[in-house]
């Protein structure tokens, strides 16, 4: 009986290894962005968490966009499909102590990837003329920032709010106000359903909206990554919901 030999040429390998290099790259690169729950900072890595609690390591690159973690990963997907306002829920959200943080708004862009990065919070709008409504405190809470865009507010937030609630679960953000609105100051106690100030479009905008956020934990200053020094983005919608605010 023969014994049969099988050689592989120089190609051959070649090929196999460039198969396996290119397959390694794909599932690396292989991120979605639109089920990305939260972003935690571990080090200088950027750990995303899932909803279905698969956790990917990656590095941000200053854009909102992640890269994974690896050797020669190439771009993240650049692609874009637009944001579709979820249904509403079937039951209705239990009573709740929250108030809405912008009522009469339409939910234009939600948490999630979009445009070619990750949006960190829930942008809400009245109207495409230059004031829009009321902007309320979603819950009782504690002022820690407090800027008018007319007196230095922030060149991508404009004019902006940002408080923890009383019990150090979560702290929020809003931003976009009108010029020369800002009702509140840093260090006050306000009840939910206080106006923070009036719906506008200053700071890095495309239209008039409420940009609104939610962390976790208690901070004075948050900032979306790369910028966050450890603070986790929440989606703000199913929390909203859960505390009793139609939305």
């Amino acid at each position: 009986m023969k014994s049969q030999s099988h050689e592989l040429s120089a190609a051959g390998i070649s090929f196999i290894i460039s198969t396996v290099l290119i397959t390694c790259i794909v599932d690396t690169m292989a991120l979605d962005y639109r089920t990305i729950r939260y972003v935690e900072t571990v080090g200088d890595v950027m750990r995303l968490h899932y909803t279905d609690g698969k956790r990917v390591d990656c590095f941000p690159d200053g854009r909102g966009r992640f890269l994974p973690r690896a050797a020669n990963s190439g771009t993240p997907p650049g692609t874009y499909e637009p944001w579709e306002p979820p249904e509403e829920p079937t039951d209705p959200p239990p009573p709740g102590s929250w108030a809405h943080p912008l009522e009469g708004g339409t939910v234009t862009s939600g948490f999630g990837y979009r445009w070619g990065g990750f949006h960190y919070g829930l942008d809400i709008s009245t109207t495409t003329a230059a004031v829009g409504g009321p902007v309320r405190s979603v819950a009782d809470m504690v002022i820690t920032r407090a800027y008018d865009a007319f007196e230095g507010g922030n060149e991508s937030a404009g004019t902006y709010v940002k408080g923890h609630t009383l019990d150090g679960s979560y702290t929020m953000t809003y931003a976009h106000g009108a010029n020369e609105t800002l009702l509140v100051a840093v260090g006050q106690t306000v009840s939910a359903g206080t106006v923070l100030f009036t719906e506008g479009g200053t700071g890095n905008v495309t239209g008039t909206h409420l940009h609104f956020e939610i962390i976790q934990g208690s901070w004075d200053d948050p900032w979306a990554p790369p910028y966050n020094n450890g603070a986790v983005f929440l989606d703000p919608l199913p929390i909203l919901r859960a505390n009793g605010v139609v939305i």
